[in-house]
């Protein structure tokens, strides 16, 4: 059984997980927010997951598009949103059945048009918390209030599905057969096998739905976790080389305090020789050199501690002085960086309101990168992506700039990368990994048999024939 033709159209707002439908409205209400006419305060500063909802004139629902929509500080919907979920609904694969046969569904895990695929979000469906449940009787309990069109002759066969719903209390399962009530004719030519059969058939259907839309949201955060590991490693190696080079420099300006204060010692231990072998020359001066030596001795020590304290108060003054500049050294590049976004801003202010026209008008600026595919690209995100595609499809994939270069390379041209002496590498070909994130460098790029056994192992060979 397909799902009827929609008779009017509605959109559901939807809470956190299982709290269910915060608001609902018709399609011409929710074009007039994304059209900027008026807003949500509540909705300020979120993002919204919203759907669209084709309903036909028993109030069933029939087509379901699972959009995101964000909104801003002051609770006005985002410029940049121009999905089309009409065209989405029209073409989506099918879904659960809520009532009139399968509906037409697209969400993030089966989305007609792979550009529009991060703009969706999947369906819960929990018992307890099953957001198609939560649409069917939202539809139900609110369509008439809302204005959707009802078919007057339909009215005797909505009275089954309410009663039945009505003492069945909550239901968690969305029903993939209509009860023997809900339709006052039956099919001649369906048996009680056939109408198993396609009850199974719905019901396996919905399964692989929920089984493919918990794989999408394990591997997003397998993804997310791996980006944010990746950047915590980054950040620590940095940190790392920073603090290695201080000690080094410490160590250094030790080293020269150090030699510095033997050279000293040894002059004043030359000099006490000299004075020593001077006093043992002459006796009948004896006493008047040991007070020399002792004033001497004195105004020595007296003389090293004021050289010590000179060359700490040198020592100090470098160190405050170099870090003064290192501050100045950042505010300097702070504020270049400042200068060159507010003359990029400037340069491009006319460029972005011609973008940002077009995509009023409907167009989207898509983009192909090895990895990441076709991207769309926002307006307001096209500065940033002519500063620096690599980088911008880098985040996409959820790796940093560094990691997607050297994936590219190895995506380019996958050869074994192990040296064989005189600068040159094994260069025999080797499997290609076609993930970014799944991309590890140094294991990869190179033959897992080493090098020496490239020649002889024709496994790879015979992978890459059949590839």
């Amino acid at each position: 059984m397909s799902a009827s033709p929609a008779a009017s159209e509605a959109v559901l707002f939807f809470g956190d997980e299982g709290e269910g439908v915060h608001k609902s409205m018709l399609y011409t209400d929710f074009e007039s927010i994304v059209d900027h006419m008026v807003g949500i305060p509540d909705y300020a500063g979120k993002t919204i997951k919203g759907a669209y909802c084709g309903v036909d004139g028993q109030l069933n629902v029939v087509a379901a598009v699972l959009f995101l929509l964000d909104f801003n500080e002051d609770g006005m919907a985002d410029r940049a949103w121009n999905i089309p979920l009409r065209h989405l609904a029209e073409h989506a694969s099918q879904g659960p059945d809520l009532g009139a046969g399968p509906i037409r569904l697209a969400c993030r895990s089966q989305c007609p048009v792979a550009w529009h695929q991060d703009q969706l979000w999947d369906p819960v469906m929990k018992p307890g918390a099953n957001d198609f449940v939560f649409m069917r009787d939202t539809i139900r309990e609110r369509g008439r209030k809302l204005g959707l069109l009802v078919e007057e002759t339909s009215a005797a066969a909505e009275v089954a599905p309410a009663a039945s719903a009505a003492a069945s209390g909550s239901n968690d399962e969305v029903p993939t057969l209509q009860a023997a009530d809900d339709v006052p004719t039956v099919e001649p030519e369906s048996g009680p096998d056939e109408e198993e059969r396609k009850r199974l058939a719905r019901m396996i259907k919905e399964l692989r739905l929920r089984i493919q839309t918990m794989e999408k949201k394990h591997k997003d955060e397998v993804d997310q976790i791996q980006y944010a590991r990746q950047q915590k490693e980054e950040i620590l190696n940095t940190q790392l080389e920073k603090v290695l080079m201080q000690f080094k420099t410490l160590k250094s300006q030790n080293r020269a305090l150090r030699e510095e204060s033997e050279s000293l010692r040894e002059q004043v231990d030359s000099l006490n020789k000299s004075l020593e072998d001077q006093a043992r020359g002459s006796d009948e001066h004896g006493h008047e050199i040991e007070v020399l030596t002792e004033q001497y001795k004195v105004a020595l020590e007296q003389r090293l501690e004021e050289e010590r304290a000179r060359l700490s108060e040198q020592l100090h003054a470098k160190d405050m002085e170099v870090h003064k500049r290192d501050e100045r050294i950042s505010a300097l590049e702070q504020e270049l960086e400042e200068a060159r976004r507010e003359q990029t801003k400037m340069a491009n202010t006319g460029a972005e309101q011609l973008l940002e026209k077009l995509q009023g008008l409907g167009l989207n600026f898509i983009a192909y990168h090895p990895g990441a595919g076709h991207i769309s690209i926002n307006a307001n995100e096209i500065s940033d992506y002519m500063q620096n595609p690599t980088a911008f499809a880098a985040r996409k994939c959820l790796v940093t700039e560094e990691h997607y270069r050297a994936w590219l390379e190895h995506y380019e041209n996958p050869v074994c990368n192990v040296e064989v002496g005189n600068g040159r590498i094994c260069g025999k070909r080797v499997i290609r990994v076609d993930e970014p994130n799944q991309f590890q460098p140094g294991v990869s790029d190179r033959n897992q048999n080493r090098c020496q056994h490239c020649r002889e192992d024709s496994a790879i060979d015979n992978v890459l024939k059949f590839r």
